[in-house]
């Protein structure tokens, strides 16, 4: 089955991230809310040689993605629990690049009225961004922020304003209403 916006954000997360890759650094990819890990699995197609680290809090789920990423052979280190408790301890070597997959659970934080909220999701982007500044602070590192068509123009801009650099994608792959997109977001990324 084809994934349509999976390889729409592994092609644009390929497109900032090769230039730098090319200049023989290594690079890591990190999903804190992994799931199924379909999301991480997608942009690792598009990265020759990267490695994933996904982080699953649910028992079940954890489980099943375990298996379905040792039938796939996929170069992901799948971790239960909490990022925010394990990404110290589970983390890409200093010399490479990273790329962080922010994907957390919206919950309320879309609105029918003002679109989605990035500081009401669960836990809020820049929260996260925070949280994995404390630990790749010194490397480069592309956030891939998953948006909705429609975004709290405040909340946005608060996000945008956290990186060096930025760019908003959002896809035509649903209909309108449904369409999803990406901020990308560099911190130290090499020019």
């Amino acid at each position: 089955m084809k994934d349509p916006l999976g390889n729409k954000i592994g092609s644009d997360i390929a497109e900032v991230v090769t230039p730098a890759v090319v200049r023989n650094r290594p690079l890591g990819v990190i999903d804190p809310f992994a799931g199924s890990c379909n999301g991480l699995y997608a942009i690792l197609r598009h990265l020759p040689g990267a490695k994933g680290i996904g982080f699953e809090v649910e028992s079940a789920v954890f489980d099943l993605t375990t298996q379905n990423i040792a039938q796939l052979d996929a170069p992901i280190k799948l971790v239960r629990g909490s990022y925010k408790d394990l990404v110290a301890s589970h983390r890409h070597p200093v010399d490479q690049l990273v790329v962080v997959f922010l994907g957390p659970p919206w919950g309320d934080a879309l609105r029918p009225d003002t679109g989605l909220h990035l500081d009401r999701t669960k836990p809020p982007i820049l929260e996260i961004v925070h949280d994995f500044e404390q630990v790749y602070g010194a490397q480069p590192v592309l956030y891939v922020t998953e948006v909705h068509e429609v975004n709290e123009p405040k909340a946005l801009k608060a996000v945008e304003a956290a990186f060096d650099w930025s760019d908003l994608r959002i896809y035509d792959v649903n209909v309108p209403g449904l369409q999803h997109g990406i901020l990308l977001g560099t911190r130290r990324w090499p020019a």
